[in-house]
Parts: C-alpha cells; sequence; structure tokens
C-alpha cells in the first residue's frame, strides 16, 4: 500500500472559505491556505462533483490549482513557489478496491518515505470532510483525504498536500511532502526532498456547501415579508 501512514504535521491552521458556489455553477471555487512544520500554502481550488464510479460518495474533483507555496527546510528552501497546476491523475491504484477511490494515483519517486513505495494522490476534495478511504487507516475528515492533491511549482518541483484525519485519539491535520524533477535518468517521476511529519492539529473548516446552504438560508430571511404589527 501507498502513503497509508502519513503523519504529517501541518501547522497551526488549514483553512478553506468558499469564493463561488452558485446552483447552476458547474465549477466552484474555494480558498485553502496552510502552515506549519516550516511549509505554507494559500490559493484557490477550482471544483466540481465527482461523477467517477468508485470513488467516495460526496467527493468532488479538484480541476485546478492556483497559489503560492513556501519550504523552508534544509534541502527545499522554496519562498513563494508559484502553484502552476496539478499532476494529472494516473488511476494506476483503481485495482485496490474500496474503500479506497478508484482514481488513487501514484507518484514514484528514487527515494520513497519509510514504510512506503511512492506517493499516492487522488486530487479529491471534500465539502463535507473526507470518509475512511484506507482499509488499515481508520481517521477521516478534513477537506481532502489522505491521498491528497498533488501539484506543480514554477521551480518544477511537485507537492503533496493531504489530510490525516481525525480519530479518537489524534485531531485532525495536514501533510505535506515535496518532490523534486526526476534527474536520475530513472523511470521514477522524481526525488522526495521534504517530508514532515508531527500530528500537529489544524483548525476545522466549514465545507463549501454548509456555507452556501448558510448564505440562502439568511437571504430568505432577510427577503421574507414581513407582517404587520397593527
Amino acid at each position: 500500500m501507498v502513503k497509508t501512514l502519513k503523519f504529517i504535521g501541518l501547522g497551526a491552521g488549514v483553512m478553506v472559505s468558499a469564493l463561488a458556489f452558485g446552483p447552476s455553477a458547474r465549477a466552484d471555487v474555494v480558498n485553502f491556505s496552510f502552515s506549519g512544520a516550516g511549509t505554507s500554502g494559500s490559493g484557490t481550488l477550482t471544483v466540481t462533483p465527482d461523477t467517477v464510479v468508485g470513488d467516495p460518495t460526496g467527493a468532488y474533483t479538484i480541476t485546478n490549482i492556483t497559489g503560492t507555496f513556501s519550504d523552508s527546510n534544509t534541502g527545499t528552501n522554496i519562498s513563494n513557489a508559484t502553484i502552476t497546476g496539478l499532476v494529472p491523475i494516473n488511476s494506476a491504484g483503481s485495482s485496490v478496491g474500496a474503500p479506497a477511490p478508484a482514481v488513487l494515483s501514484y507518484y514514484t519517486v528514487t527515494n520513497p518515505p519509510p514504510h512506503d513505495t511512492s506517493i499516492s494522490y487522488d486530487n479529491l476534495y471534500y465539502p463535507n470532510g473526507s470518509p475512511i478511504t484506507c482499509a488499515n487507516y481508520p481517521a477521516s475528515g478534513g477537506f481532502l483525504d489522505v491521498y491528497g492533491v498533488l501539484f506543480k511549482l514554477s521551480n518544477n518541483d511537485v507537492v503533496d498536500f493531504w489530510s490525516n484525519g481525525a480519530s479518537s485519539t489524534s485531531p485532525l491535520n495536514y501533510g505535506v511532502g515535496v518532490m523534486g524533477p526526476n534527474t536520475t535518468g530513472t523511470s521514477a517521476d522524481g526525488t522526495v526532498l521534504d517530508f514532515q511529519s508531527g500530528g500537529i492539529s489544524a483548525v476545522p473548516e466549514p465545507g463549501v456547501i454548509w456555507l452556501f446552504g448558510a448564505s440562502i438560508a439568511m437571504l430568505v430571511l432577510t427577503l421574507r415579508p414581513r407582517k404587520s404589527s397593527n
């Protein structure tokens, strides 16, 4: 199994909020930000309802990502690098079976972290919190799952950002791995430059759908005709 235990702590806060969510819109845009363990990032995710058979109920597909990313840890020293887009899904993990998503994909590296053979990702977003997506990992929750979103930087590095979820013994927290470009001439995609761990708690974030529902409710209350007092 790949990256089933990503005990990466991203710190002090993770925040997601809605920028746009319309009843007729095909794509929704949400803000994201995170920081901790020497890393930070912020930007937007463009998401659409996920229609892939075998993916978790309630998942959205991330179709685009923008923003900046920084990593001050030794070996990376990335400062406000521009996020240039997603690493495409390759669905190499579709044979894993439930509860893993059918779009589970792998990014191979020359020096995988302990207990892993590569970096896993699925580019899925969960406005109401991720379910359990790994049979051997009981934690859940967060706007990403334990596989996360894999995106490219302007310096040619690649970043995986995921949720470790929450359990009865661990609060919700997130993780980050940074991979450099392939310079070895091997079949691997790249080399792991930074892979932080620590289990630092993150700030819970409201889901896009919840925010939209709340705003509609407020609008209805505001526009409702008021009865005369006489």
